[in-house]
């Protein structure tokens, strides 16, 4: 896999330190784009592990002035984007070094926008290029994932939870990209086995979804290619590093693949699974509402992405049965069986029925991303067709979804 890591190391949005012992050039990053930061982290697993204090270290020896903002819990609410960007103005701050999740980066690139517009409301942004509109570029960032899930250290997306209405909303624009993204393994290697399970779907929904999208191929020729290259990492490292959380080459190369994906997804939207998950932010994480969803979506996307399932399939090692749909599905089941993971819906503990119809209510009034899908549904559609296919997900059938 060196050509994918030359790959990132050559990706032009984001500058990209890859690897074991990348985390030493914290201080340097910072310091090209202020003598300042504002270090934003979670809820205090990076105390716990000694990278806080490892950080802390090095922007002393940068002679970089911060202060630490911490608590952004997952999926972030608005009023933790509010308070980090209160700290942001109220301290001078210049630049943000978030280090952490997927949710501490989000947080992180939705508060940025907030002090450096200094006008307008969150709300005001949530959307496609609303950013752009105010700003070339929203406050330089400085992303350290500690986990290998999200990709949020080099994608155009924030996702943002609005406590009020329970539902996640997305920005998608190229003014909030992280300025450089420091990716080192050895920041993982504490994660749980729960926090490794989730994140490494996650990782593996944004390349399954990239790569199914054939809406957005022409933007950028090489993405179908990373996108292969990533499942083929996850698939064989997902289950090493879940049974052994110190298999240091797994976690590299799950720290890898979650690089691709988060490349993969910077060109290409996701479909269906990522639709439905930001409509149970309160009962289950994002990467296993995805994940949990995605066989399902490919039985659905089958009559129009055969060709792409079957490729699917063969990294997987399933054997062809001449049945492209049943194929990926039941081989990506037959992978979540080995993690231990649900199969449907009905097995997560907090999952009702009726969360069922706020799926489909919620994403009936996406228009854009009803389009975008493989095999777009037609919002006249919408009602009949996401019942069918979250039911399906919730009972553990395929059978109604395959008559689609």
């Amino acid at each position: 896999m060196q050509d994918m890591e030359k790959v990132i190391q050559e990706w032009g949005p984001t500058r990209i330190h890859f690897g074991e012992g990348a985390i030493n050039r914290v201080g340097e990053a910072v310091r090209r784009y202020a003598d300042n930061a504002l270090l934003v982290i979670g809820q205090g697993s990076v105390k716990a592990t000694g990278v806080l204090d490892r950080i802390t270290g090095l922007l002393d020896e940068a002679s970089v002035r911060y202060k630490i903002c911490e608590g952004v819990e997952p999926n972030p609410s608005k009023e933790t984007v509010y308070r980090i960007a209160y700290h942001l103005l109220a301290g001078n701050f210049t630049c943000l070094l978030a280090v952490g999740g997927g949710s501490v980066i989000d947080a992180s690139k939705a508060a940025g926008i907030l002090a450096k517009v200094k006008e307008g409301d969150l709300d005001d942004y949530f959307g496609v290029g609303m950013v752009s509109k105010k700003t070339e570029r929203a406050m330089d960032l400085v992303a350290v994932p500690t986990t290998s899930g999200s990709g949020s250290e080099v994608t155009r997306f924030s996702v943002i939870t609005d406590p009020g209405l329970g539902v996640k909303k997305l920005m998608i624009d190229p003014a909030i990209v992280a300025n450089e993204a420091i990716v080192d393994p050895e920041l993982t290697y504490s994660c749980s086995k729960g926090v490794t399970l989730v994140s490494g779907l996650d990782a593996m929904t944004h390349l399954v979804e990239g790569y199914l999208n054939t809406v957005d191929d022409a933007a950028d020729t090489q993405t179908n290619e990373r996108a292969l290259a990533g499942m083929s990492l996850v698939f064989e490292a997902l289950p090493r590093i879940v049974r052994d959380p110190q298999d240091k080459t797994g976690r590299r190369n799950m720290a890898l693949a979650s690089l691709l994906g988060g490349t993969v997804l910077f060109y290409k939207q996701a479909g269906g699974p990522h639709l439905n998950s930001f409509s149970w932010c309160n009962v289950m994480d994002h990467g296993e509402a995805c994940a949990v969803m995605l066989p399902y979506y490919g039985a659905y996307y089958a009559p129009v992405v055969a060709d792409r399932l079957k490729k699917v399939s063969q990294i997987m090692g399933v054997r062809d049965s001449g049945d492209v749909a049943m194929d990926f599905s039941q081989g990506l089941l037959d992978f979540y069986r080995k993690l231990g993971f649900p199969l449907t819906l009905k097995e997560f503990e907090n999952f009702s029925s009726d969360l069922i119809q706020k799926a489909v209510s919620d994403a009936a009034q996406n228009k854009m991303k009803l389009d975008a899908m493989p095999r777009p549904v037609p919002l006249e559609e919408s009602e009949s067709v996401l019942r069918t296919i979250i039911e399906g997900a919730y009972e553990g059938k395929l059978d109604e979804i395959l008559k689609l």
